[in-house]
């Protein structure tokens, strides 16, 4: 996903930091970033700019009193980007990182970032306000990863009927188990690479415990404040493949996992039930996050997020 980023060189370090909390997005293919640094000695601003911005998914201003003030990036870019947010062509993100009058220009129709629009400057840690930003991108450019990818696999399909069938198909107990650990599996590398993203925030530490085939134990410290420990212990479990319930598909295994703040020392096991609706095998949540009437089908990155910010959540990181 291609990003346009748009802001006062008087917010230069702002910038700077934004860049190093995307590091991960880029490793990870998701999301490149353009600015006007990008531009060569001699190439011609308005060219260069309007350019990227027509190649542009996403339009990121940093807000802050300088971008206000500056004619160029106010009534140039982002009305450019305005006019482009009109017809479906780009998202317009305002992240504000210095407290402005932003609320009473256009950007007011937009949900701004860090969470609630306060200013990254308010905040105790800076990086744990970039980290909100860089959560809440990773969100749009895997939304829109995931639509571009079905997409090609449309057109690179040939139909060859008319209509769409589905063939109803049993899963046997192998079948199962397989996607129960390879759920799992998912689950352990989205929750390392989340983890030493989170690292990179100061006095926020980290200890794996246990981590095996069937047990991921780990130990999250925010030492910016007192006693704020929480360990995470997640776990799968499968029922015999000679139970008649495994076998006849009404219940086929299970992810567990406990959030505990290791100072109370209390926790309660919270679960993922694997369900089949004679398609396809896919994974429920309990009654803690969804309605039992109305079960919402997930999947591995959507299980790793829930985990994940219930788990920061813990230790007072939103």
């Amino acid at each position: 996903m291609e990003a346009f980023i748009s802001y006062s060189h008087q917010d230069s370090p702002m910038l700077d930091l934004l860049h190093k909390h995307l590091a991960q997005l880029r490793r990870d293919s998701l999301l490149s970033a353009w600015t006007d640094r990008e531009i060569a000695a001699g190439g011609n601003l308005n060219d260069n700019i309007s350019q990227a911005l027509a190649k542009s998914q996403l339009f990121i201003a940093l807000l802050s009193p300088d971008y206000i003030a500056s004619n160029y990036c106010y009534e140039t870019e982002f009305e450019t980007a305005l006019s482009m947010e009109k017809k479906g062509e780009i998202v317009i993100i305002p992240i504000i990182i210095e407290p402005c009058d932003w609320l009473d220009t256009p950007f007011n129709a937009f949900k701004a970032l860090p969470k609630d629009g306060k200013a990254v400057v308010s905040w105790e840690n800076k990086n744990t306000a970039f980290l909100d930003v860089i959560q809440n991108l990773r969100k749009i450019a895997v939304g829109e990863s995931n639509r571009n990818q079905s997409e090609m696999n449309t057109l690179n399909s040939t139909p060859q009927l008319s209509r769409n069938y589905r063939i109803k198909q049993d899963f046997d107990s192998i079948q199962k188990l397989e996607f129960v650990e390879q759920t799992f599996k998912d689950l352990k590398e989205f929750l390392k690479r989340y983890i030493q993203e989170i690292e990179q925030l100061d006095n926020i530490k980290t200890r794996v415990l246990e981590s095996t085939d069937k047990v991921f134990d780990c130990l999250l410290v925010n030492r910016n404040k007192i006693d704020t420990e929480s360990q995470l212990k997640l776990s799968i479990s499968s029922e015999s493949p000679k139970s008649a319930m495994f076998l006849s598909g009404l219940s086929a295994g299970e992810l567990k996992y406990s959030i505990s703040r290791t100072k109370n020392r209390g926790s309660s096991d919270k679960a993922f039930m694997l369900e089949f609706d004679g398609y396809h095998l896919f994974w429920t949540a309990s009654d803690y996050y969804s309605n039992s009437r109305n079960k919402v089908e997930l999947g591995s990155k959507e299980i790793s997020d829930l985990i994940w910010n219930e788990w920061l959540e813990s230790v007072g990181i939103m």
